[in-house]
């Protein structure tokens, strides 16, 4: 049983190294393939001496389909304040579970929130023309 009192803050501290190197490694290697693909289009389109406009079919732009990022991290700070507010009015210490797991309830709540006002907003908005 002694050895596992040892092992257990090893076994810790090596997977909480590894983690973070391996998210590193795979956001990394995402990239770099990204743009390798981009260049051996961009090759292609230089070799068969195409036009500009079906070029622009092939690479298509990245589009940033968050409008209203500001909306979303509001409703989701209001979210954990309100999770807060509401352990607190609970008497809740910070060692229990709960605690947590109401703040952790009120951020779900924010973000749900959040996209359904996004939704709505995304209704109202005018539909861009495809050309």
């Amino acid at each position: 049983m002694e050895e596992l009192g040892v092992l257990v803050p090893i076994l810790g501290v090596i997977f909480s190294l590894s983690i973070p190197m391996v998210v590193i490694y795979f956001v990394a290697k995402m990239v770099i393939n990204a743009k390798n693909r981009d260049k051996e289009i961009r090759q292609l389109i230089i070799e068969h001496d195409m036009d500009a406009e079906r070029a622009k079919l092939l690479i298509k732009e990245v589009r940033n389909d968050n409008h209203y990022p500001a909306l979303r991290w509001g409703c989701l700070l209001m979210g954990a304040g309100l999770g807060a507010l509401a352990a607190f009015l609970l008497d809740m210490s910070t060692e229990s579970v709960y605690f947590y797991l109401i703040i952790a309830f009120g951020c779900g709540l924010g973000l749900l929130i959040s996209f359904l006002v996004e939704v709505n907003l995304m209704k109202r908005m005018p539909k861009e023309e495809e050309e």
